[in-house]
């Protein structure tokens, strides 16, 4: 932070112009609100450093958090425990889950769990804590790539030396991630070669900037023919699936279930769909519906606890806050004794946050130290009113780094709050990151993307 300082201000307005360009020159673009017009993406200019010792850590969690949501619509179908109030879907969704039949199918999902980095109880380094899960797995795979390189070409030389620059080694690449975890993929489908792969989403504006081109590209440029649709372009002809005049094996799907609306048989808009749906080859597949902050309940639940490991127990006990799907019941209290949960949370407002079961962007977050009185027992109010639609979560101690970003032609320096995303298909980790000065970090709420760097415990703790 300190060195694009000490560049001068001639320079570093260079320098913003130069990454700016940068950004638009590969479409790393965002748009502030669906039909906007799109702007080089927020973006830090100071590498995100994460210790490489750390990295076996954030796999293990990643790979416990992954098993389990893979099992949830199997869950889900058998009614376990109290899985369906914790995690509940639509009636349009339910229809999906009863209509496939299938068991646990880890290879169809990929995950986005986000972490923050606190101070460990056992020891000096810093620990992961796991305070959201995220749906489909797409947002961030490009925009990551991109700004990697950004960053090495245009800023790191301004900034680091050669030994430094080569002390810090390049994250997984998220593209050639995405490439692998679908092309694995089909061979467990019995597809040895790929012939095509359809991208599908709605045909209306999205929130910030669609990434499905981009991921196309990246498709085409590893050898596999890929193509950019809806979900009722895909035509079923004489049982073979095609997206425009391309035959496609797999469906790799931004869209929700709750906006596919099942119809009675096989015919209709969604015929090709519907095909690919039944022989596995969506994805993500169902699992992917279950991005529900109530996953984080069922992770330290004794009631679930049969599902993982003792040494997975340990870990998500030191790593997952204390999280509970709020309504009118009795439950344990983080430190275990029984209590009502709405005095709890009436109670205990200052330590606590309240947040949508299901949602991303930050939206609906109402911290409790900053809110008053008034508003927090409204929000618990309406909770009440709404069971299984809003979570209550224990605020852990997290860390801050000082970081530069830019937005909007304008840098932001000082220590900023951050969130990790972890990308994890089975065996396979990428990293993300977003910060922001406020305390709840998104790009939508005036923060920006970081690229996460692997470097030494040291250069991680100190900064950039």
């Amino acid at each position: 932070m300190e060195r694009i300082a000490r560049l001068g201000a001639r320079r570093r307005s260079a320098l913003y112009r130069a990454v700016q360009s940068a950004e638009a020159a590969v479409s790393l673009m965002h748009r502030h609100r669906p039909g906007a017009l799109p702007v080089p993406h927020p973006i830090a200019l100071t590498p995100f450093v994460v210790s490489r010792r750390l990295v076996p850590v954030l796999t293990r969690l990643a790979d416990a958090v992954h098993r389990f949501q893979a099992r949830a619509p199997d869950l889900y179908r058998r009614a376990v425990s109290d899985f369906r109030t914790l995690c509940p879907v639509s009636e349009t969704t339910a229809r999906w889950l009863l209509r496939e039949a299938a068991g646990p199918a880890p290879w169809q999902l990929m995950i986005r769990p986000d972490v923050g980095l606190g101070p460990s109880p056992e020891r000096r380094a810093l620990a992961p804590i796991l305070f959201e899960t995220n749906a489909t797995a797409l947002a961030g795979l490009y925009n990551h790539a991109a700004g990697v390189a950004i960053l090495k070409r245009e800023v790191f030389p301004h900034v680091f030396t050669a030994a430094e620059r080569r002390r810090l080694a390049d994250p997984p690449d998220l593209l050639a991630l995405t490439v692998r975890w679908v092309v694995r993929a089909a061979r467990r489908l019995g597809r040895r070669r790929l012939r095509g792969v359809a991208f599908v989403e709605d045909a209306g504006p999205v929130d910030g900037y669609s990434e499905v081109p981009r991921l196309v590209h990246a498709f085409d440029a590893a050898g596999i023919r890929a193509a950019h649709g809806t979900p009722d372009e895909l035509r079923l002809i004489r049982e073979a699936v095609y997206l425009r005049d391309m035959p496609v094996d797999v469906v790799y799907r931004d869209v929700s279930y709750d906006d596919l609306e099942l119809p009675l048989g096989q015919s209709g808009r969604l015929a090709g769909f519907l095909e690919r749906f039944g022989a596995g080859a969506v994805l993500p597949g169902l699992s992917g519906e279950f991005a529900h902050k109530g996953l984080l309940e069922c992770l330290t639940r004794a009631d679930y606890q049969g599902f993982f490991t003792p040494a997975e127990r340990r870990l998500l006990r030191a790593c997952v806050p204390w999280t509970r799907v709020l309504s009118a019941r009795f439950t344990a209290a983080p430190d275990g004794r029984r209590v009502d949960l709405a005095e709890y949370v009436r109670r205990k407002a200052a330590r606590l946050l309240i947040k949508p079961n299901v949602g991303s962007s930050g939206v609906g977050i109402l911290l409790g130290r900053e809110a008053s009185p008034a508003l927090w027992e409204a929000r618990l109010a309406r909770a009440l009113r709404e069971p299984g639609a809003w979570v209550v979560q224990e605020r852990r101690p997290g860390t801050r780094r000082p970081m530069v970003y830019l937005r909007a032609g304008t840098a932001y320096a000082g220590p900023c709050y951050f969130s990790l995303g972890l990308f994890y298909a089975p065996g396979d980790l990428g990293l993300h990151c977003r910060v922001s000065r406020e305390p709840i970090v998104n790009v939508a709420r005036q923060g920006a993307l970081a690229c996460a760097f692997l470097g030494p415990e040291r250069v991680s703790r100190e900064g950039r």
